[in-house]
């Protein structure tokens, strides 16, 4: 692992993301306004000291919704992220640890389907199956974003299951389970946690992506995407309504890019991968 100061994009990432976290879970204390009262006689006015980012068409708080919405969305985008790591892992873990057999096999061409699948499409058949609402997008989501990490896994599991400190575990008599969690395991974490930053951010905007199409949270609840969807019609008319959602997600994103690639310069994930 690479020694010294922390890179200034870490820095920044971090600075980025905690401010933003701060204003989410503390939303009761930045805006006195319920995100679902309406204010009819205030409705589309424009940025002014008792509506930092203005009213939407009904005359709810903007700033108001965009903190509460971020709630939606984040937790939302962190839930489907480790149900997809966790999976991911364990089935990277294992197709690694059991590469060439029949398990692995299937597996890997579970994966390229998937890979070859169009998440959209697979999102819009969901939700006509079952409904639109957010759980069902959560579904897919967690059927599908398992298999990056599942495939950074198994790759790095290939390439360190037959170093010498694997070998004298077996020789000692370790069984499976301890090889893979006491000596692949933690070859893996470094680089999927800086994988999973980089994928978070995808997520927050694939989720907005799809919560403006109408699939994921319904309203009258806030969430980022289903606010630039309610908001696009009077784009022209009162721009700032698409303000505060769209801003939060190119932040958040930054963010968590910034992250991403701090992480990586930081950690030096093929150094460890050497250790």
């Amino acid at each position: 692992m690479s020694k010294g100061k922390p890179p200034l994009n870490l820095i920044a990432g971090i600075v980025i993301i905690s401010v933003i976290c701060v204003l989410v879970m503390g939303a009761p204390v930045f805006t006195h306004y319920n995100p679902l009262e309406q204010y009819p006689e205030e409705r589309l006015s424009t940025l002014s000291k008792a509506h930092l980012l203005g009213t939407d068409r009904f005359g709810r708080d903007i700033f108001s919704r965009t903190l509460y919405g971020g709630r939606t969305t984040l937790a939302s985008s962190f839930l489907a992220l480790v149900c997809s790591l966790v999976l991911g892992l364990l089935i990277g873990l294992t197709t690694g640890m059991f590469s060439g057999t029949i398990f692995d096999i299937i597996v890997m061409r579970i994966v390229d389907v998937l890979m070859a699948f169009p998440f959209m499409v697979l999102a819009m058949i969901i939700t006509a199956l079952f409904g639109t609402s957010l759980m069902h997008l959560l579904f897919v989501v967690a059927i599908i974003w398992w298999v990056p990490f599942a495939r950074l896994t198994r790759s790095i599991v290939l390439q360190v299951k037959n170093e010498t400190s694997v070998a004298a575990a077996k020789v000692l008599g370790a069984n499976t389970r301890a090889i893979i969690f006491r000596e692949l395991l933690p070859k893996v974490i470094t680089p999927i946690l800086i994988l999973a930053t980089f994928e978070l951010g995808t997520l927050i905007l694939s989720i907005s992506a799809l919560s403006f199409l109408g699939l994921g949270a319904q309203p009258p609840n806030p969430e980022w995407g289903s606010m630039l969807a309610d908001g696009r019609a009077h784009f022209f008319q009162a721009p700032h309504v698409l303000l505060g959602p769209a801003l939060f997600i190119v932040l958040t994103v930054l963010g968590l890019n910034f992250m991403g690639e701090g992480l990586r310069d930081y950690l030096d994930p093929y150094e460890i991968i050497k250790l």
